[in-house]
């Protein structure tokens, strides 16, 4: 019964909702094809049997249509991949022929049309809404006034005139409830557009740093918590890289804090292209940074560790600062050996203390 209904429905979240939203339309539709029979068994209708064959073959083949477009995804090529105008325009047809071919009771199947009218209010705007009205008010019209014409025995005019003017009048009333239905979907849709870009903004600064655009000490620590987790699990190891740039209160007293900042993002930036994309670079402080290497031992690590170091040793900041030449010191520690995260990170932060001890622009794992 799942898998019919996945079948039936797609596993598309927007294309289950417009396939439901179609099957409810074509349910409706075939409730007022039921009562198109009774109407010609009850001798209601002017056309005879093959006609109305033809008729229903005709409709029901344009629904069966609009249903493979969307189960098949075709849809999505078009500007309203709900084609919701296209739908009500050809159930809006459908009922204008009963129209025409009843001899009485015009009135009841014009009610039908509101039912119709009413499936707009899902997506249809304004400008769409009062296109299908005035297709309908038009279309009636032109049904009085050809019958009147050329069949002058089947209509009270009187009698047609009144009820055009009443569906004319509820269907601006239904105008004016769908367009500002519409309104309110364009308003919540703002709302909720509005709401996820706070939420992301929220996201970015809880978890970003804004000068580096790394990750901020906080995260980094929720994200050790993780992969200690999966590392128990599967039995795989990770290291912590622990860097800190040498003499960059120097680099800030002598350069300014502005040429202070910019070192700190290009050392961002150089860190961040040192490493992979399942890996995490933190800016841990002032000019502390931190990095974990996901699925990483020492001897991997190392590499990572020594291009980062050479990064920021070999670049050359004479446009910002002639003479200015920036290193790191660098500690390292992997997991599988302390068993805890505090621990890891307390070493790798001793040893990058020791890589300044002998001399700066080291490498410590040891």
């Amino acid at each position: 019964m799942a898998s019919f209904k996945s079948f039936l429905l797609s596993e598309d979240p927007r294309q289950a909702l417009r396939m439901k939203r179609h099957l409810a339309a074509f349910a409706s539709i075939f409730a007022f094809s039921i009562a198109c029979l009774y109407f010609y068994f009850n001798g209601m209708l002017v056309i005879d049997g093959l006609d109305v064959v033809g008729m229903f073959a005709i409709f029901w083949a344009g629904m069966l249509i609009f249903t493979l477009l969307i189960r098949s995804g075709l849809n999505e090529k078009f500007e309203d991949p709900s084609m919701t105008l296209p739908q009500v325009l050809w159930a809006t047809i459908f009922l204008l022929v009963i129209i025409y071919s009843l001899n009485t009771s015009r009135a009841v199947a014009l009610m039908c049309y509101f039912a119709i009218f009413s499936f707009g209010f899902f997506k249809l705007t304004m400008r769409e809404f009062i296109t299908l009205a005035a297709f309908a008010i038009l279309g009636y019209l032109f049904i009085i006034i050809y019958i009147y014409v050329n069949e002058p025995l089947r209509i009270h005019l009187y009698v047609e005139i009144l009820q055009l003017v009443a569906f004319s009048l509820t269907t601006i009333v239904m105008v004016y409830t769908g367009s500002a239905i519409s309104n309110l979907r364009a308003v919540f849709r703002q709302r909720n557009k509005d709401l996820a870009e706070a939420v992301q903004l929220n996201t970015r600064l809880a978890t970003t740093d804004d000068l580096t655009e790394l990750y901020t000490r906080r995260y980094l620590m929720d994200m050790l918590a993780k992969q200690k987790a999966l590392s128990e699990r599967d039995d795989s190891d990770f290291v912590v890289i622990y860097a800190d740039l040498d003499h960059f209160k120097h680099i800030n007293d002598s350069y300014g804090h502005h040429t202070g900042d910019i070192v700190l993002k290009k050392f961002a930036k150089i860190v961040q292209s040192s490493i992979r994309e399942i890996d995490y670079a933190s800016r841990f402080g002032g000019e502390e940074f931190v990095v974990l290497l996901v699925n990483t031992d020492i001897e991997q690590a190392k590499a990572v560790a020594e291009r980062i170091r050479e990064g920021i040793e070999n670049y050359n900041f004479y446009d910002l600062a002639p003479g200015l030449k920036v290193t790191v010191s660098i500690g390292m520690a992997n997991y599988k050996q302390y068993k805890s995260v505090q621990e890891t990170l307390m070493t790798a932060d001793n040893r990058m203390y020791k890589a300044k001890e002998q001399g700066r622009n080291l490498i410590v794992f040891e």
